[in-house]
């Protein structure tokens, strides 16, 4: 019987039922160790029993013989045969032999081995007793026996070691032989509670069902309740055959788990992986395909290992996450590359397969459109168009071997891979802190013009008090005698004005009139019938000349008489009085018209103005609402990161430590300071750290009461900003004038705007132990190999999206790598994707990837050499001789160092 292989290629988990007997067994049906001749299931019955309990395969193991495996494989091929979808299902030939002392042994072979092989363990035992029989033994110890099954190339596994007849019960000397001898790699234990006693005797644990019956309803009363399916060991292999069983038991703690019936499949990934790449270029087609947990891609150097990582980051759209000099080296990777640099072509295909939320997802790129992709998503048969981006659809992280190099050297930006982890909601938070910040700055621009309606309403409210004084005052001159003298005495003056202007129009027609009758008297015609009525003309004229001269006459008189000027001196010296009580020189009942009009229309724009101060008020209140809002929202984000790191500081044995401080990070508050006061250049003393930032950076950024020294800061700030060399700070610092003019010429209500919106970011502190239980040391104090072996660590246990790393070992400190980095990828390579490009054999061995792709150069793309674990002899081959320079090379390290 062939070996199976997984879904996805690689390691995957295998259900194995170690010790499982047939109908063959003698007691098959009955109780344990007696002859039961009930009717037994057929061989059939039996097979289908474990498939259907979703078992992929079993060890047959009857007592002390090999009848049964023959017709379970002959089952087997007929329940194919009749059902062509039935699920994969392998047989191990094996057997329990008695040993003597009456101990029992499993003996497991290949599945490719003949039943045959099992009778030659047997006989090589030296067992002649009844085939079939668990009561008679063979002439050999468990020892020995342990021996032939080695030399036969099967793996010897001592039987329920902790129960009766179990290696647990033998002589003390005999069994501490055994455990010498390496023989025995594993055993069977039942009881969860004697684990520790194997594992102290070096031993692997293991379970099987030890069934002899076909449901756990037919198990006689009083006995455990074992069927198939009931008690199982899961192995992780890429196939399952011994092979995978032996090199599963070599890494126990990541390739054996003892499970009973009911147990959570550990194949089930919650998380989403990439499950392979398709690249179509230069008429070329490579497929590389991953599994759900670690992946490690081997190769020279040169061969094209990164390239296939940076496929990825193309296909996906993260190719806006590198920055610097890794944006730089990278740069024929991008999108936005010309096309004499760029490594793709118009023509080149890239389609990424992905699994999310149990959904296929196909994210397809085109050298065509090098800045989008298409993403889709399987539905029956077919595929159908999403929307949204494929980095957020198919997300994941990707560090080239200089990433996390260069974040090492910065701390702080490991804030950016916090935040987009999604406990943080970083998306969410940043879009409703900046509509508090746009609400902020309406609200900021609402009480600007409030302010500056109050400004407008206090001219007015002058204008009118003006308006109002003067009319008050002229209430109480008008109530005097002089006043009312020099009203009369103003009076007598118009009125005769008045008068004698009239009058002068009078005499003037006079003189007019008479001239006029004097024309008409000498005119045509001379008719002596006219000469009567012409003569009246004269007459009439003469008696006109005589009114004129007495008009004339008594006007010259009136001017003459001296009354008008008495009025006019006596106006004088009262209006002299008038000044002198601060009144009008001309003071007229039009000028009191229009002020009286003035003050109604005054009175009325200031009633448009009711409520202000009311109004100021509560903008006031208003804007230090939402500024606490903004404060709460900037210690909520804080609060979710320190959640965030709190967990992957609980472990006790943690290898590594992060913490972050509230609005901690100083480090760089004069550039921060230039822009908030928008002053990029020039000034330089200003920013310097003995400047405008000492006020600020004289406190301890890890004290919880930081945040309270910040507040302060920004009020002195504010303080610098409106009263310039006046202000505190202004008072501290000696700094040139035209910084106070720059900020005298901008816009004061902008600026303190601005410094009430800004806030320090957090601080981040990393620290790492740089030995098993040591003391935590922060990361600045050391090497740039550690402190990129210690973000390394953080970063890997970050978050659940596939994660790429290529050739991370490169900047770390050898000693550091199984330490922090391989310790850190065995323990979360089962909650998240982990795809490596590696030179390093820890890495790929000691972590136990369960996907191996050896990569080898091609034409025109990397080129898969061979793919799947070191259970297929050529991914072995190859990592011995590109990881460790072959298998002589290792042998004489081995001996050197190790001195066997």
């Amino acid at each position: 019987m062939p070996s199976i292989g997984g879904e996805h290629p690689g390691a995957r988990w295998w259900s194995l039922d170690i010790h499982a007997h047939s109908p063959a067994s003698f007691d098959y049906g009955g109780l344990d160790g007696k002859l039961y001749e009930g009717e037994k299931p057929s061989y059939k019955e039996w097979i289908q029993a474990y498939i259907d309990a979703g078992v992929d395969g079993i060890v047959i193991t009857d007592h002390n013989s090999h009848d049964g495996i023959d017709p379970a494989r002959k089952a087997l091929d007929e329940l194919r045969g009749r059902d062509p979808d039935l699920p994969p299902f392998v047989i191990f030939p094996g057997v329990e032999i008695t040993a003597s002392g009456g101990f029992h042994v499993l003996a497991i072979f290949d599945p490719s081995s003949d039943a045959s092989a099992v009778d030659h363990a047997l006989v090589r035992c030296k067992y002649l007793g009844t085939r079939g029989r668990s009561d008679e033994t063979a002439n050999m110890t468990v020892r020995d026996i342990a021996e032939v099954i080695t030399v036969q190339s099967g793996i010897c596994i001592p039987a329920h070691a902790d129960h009766g007849r179990g290696v647990f019960g033998m002589d003390a000397r005999e069994l501490d032989a055994l455990r010498e001898s390496d023989l025995v790699q594993a055993v069977e234990v039942v009881d969860d509670a004697e684990v520790a006693q194997a594992v102290r005797s070096g031993w692997v644990p293991t379970l099987g069902s030890d069934a002899h019956h076909l449901t756990t309803d037919t198990c006689p009363e009083g006995e455990t309740a074992k069927a198939p399916g009931t008690h199982l060991t899961l192995m992780k292999a890429e196939s399952l055959d011994l092979e995978g069983l032996r090199l599963a038991l070599t890494d126990s703690d990541e390739s054996i788990r003892r499970v009973r019936a009911g147990y959570d499949d550990p194949n089930v990934t919650q998380h989403g992986h990439v499950d392979q790449i398709e690249l179509v270029h230069r008429g070329v087609t490579e497929m590389y395909r991953f599994g759900p947990w670690m992946n490690c891609l081997i190769g020279g150097r040169g061969v094209g290992k990164s390239t296939v990582l940076e496929l990825l980051r193309l296909a996906l759209g993260r190719s806006d996450e590198l920055e610097g000099t890794v944006a730089s080296d990278l740069r024929r990777f991008s999108p936005f590359a010309a096309s004499d640099e760029r490594w793709w072509t118009e023509d080149t295909r890239i389609t990424v397969r992905y699994t999310k939320d149990r959904r296929q997802l196909r994210v397809l790129w085109s050298g065509a459109e090098p800045d989008k992709s298409r993403i889709e998503v399987r539905t029956g048969d077919s595929w159908e168009l999403q929307s949204g981006r494929s980095s957020d659809r198919a997300p994941i992280r990707i560090f080239s071997q200089k990433q996390i190099y260069e974040l090492a050297t910065s701390p702080q930006s490991f804030l950016r891979i916090l935040d987009d982890m999604p406990p943080i909601r970083r998306i969410e938070w940043t879009e409703d802190y900046e509509a508090l910040q746009l609400q902020f700055k309406d609200e900021r621009n609402n009480l600007a013009k409030e302010l500056a309606e109050s400004k407008k309403a206090d001219r007015i409210r002058g204008q009118l008090e003006e308006v109002r004084g003067r009319l008050s005052h002229l209430e109480r001159l008008r109530a005097s005698a002089e006043f009312q003298e020099l009203e009369a005495v103003e009076t007598s003056i118009r009125h005769s004005a008045q008068t004698e202007e009239r009058a002068q129009g009078v005499e003037d027609t006079i003189v007019e009139a008479a001239r006029s009758l004097r024309e008409l008297a000498n005119s045509n015609p001379t008719m002596d019938e006219y000469a009567e009525r012409k003569a009246s003309f004269i007459t009439a004229a003469d008696v006109l000349d005589r009114a004129s001269s007495g008009l004339q006459a008594a006007r010259t008189e009136w001017q003459t008489h001296g009354s008008g000027e008495k009025w006019r001196q006596r106006a004088s010296v009262l209006n002299a009085w008038l000044n002198e009580q601060g009144g009008q020189s001309t003071i007229s009942p039009e000028q009191t018209q229009a002020d009286r009009q003035l003050e109604k229309d005054l009175d009325a724009q200031l009633r448009g103005f009711e409520g202000l101060d009311d109004r100021c008020a509560e903008q006031q209140q208003t804007i230090e609402e939402v500024l606490k809002r903004l404060e709460e929202a900037r210690q909520e984000l804080h609060q979710r990161r320190r959640t965030y790191t709190s967990r992957l500081n609980s472990s006790v044995d943690a290898l590594t430590k992060v913490e972050v401080f509230h609005q901690g990070d100083i480090e760089s508050l004069g550039d921060e300071l230039r822009r908030v006061l928008n002053c990029p250049e020039s000034f330089d003393p200003a920013f310097a750290k003995d400047g405008i930032p000492s006020f600020l950076n004289k406190y301890q950024p890890k004290d919880p009461r930081f945040p309270n020294k910040v507040r302060d800061f920004k009020t002195d700030l504010i303080d610098l900003v409106e009263h310039g060399p006046e202000s505190k700070i202004g008072q501290a610092i000696k700094v040139d004038m035209r910084f106070y003019s720059r900020l005298a010429n901008a816009d004061t209500s902008d600026l303190v705007t601005d410094i009430m919106l800004w806030f320090p970011e957090d601080l981040v502190a990393v620290s790492y132990r740089p030995a098993p239980k040591s003391n935590f040391v922060a990361v600045d104090q050391g090497s740039p190999g550690q402190k990129t072996a210690a973000l390394l660590t953080v970063v890997l246990q970050m978050g659940s999206y596939p994660l790429l790393l290529d050739q991370p070992e490169d900047d770390l400190e050898n000693k550091l790598i199984r330490h922090l980095a391989v310790e850190t990828l065995k323990s979360i390579k089962n909650h998240r994707q982990l795809i490596v490009s590696t030179h390093n054999a820890n890495v790929v061995v000691t972590s136990g990837a369960e996907n191996v792709l050896v990569i080898r150069r091609g034409e025109f793309t990397p080129a898969i050499e061979a793919e799947g674990t070191l259970q297929t002899a050529a991914v072995k081959e190859e990592v011995c001789e590109i990881l460790e320079g072959g298998e002589d090379a290792i042998k004489t390290r081995y001996r050197r160092l190790v001195g066997k």
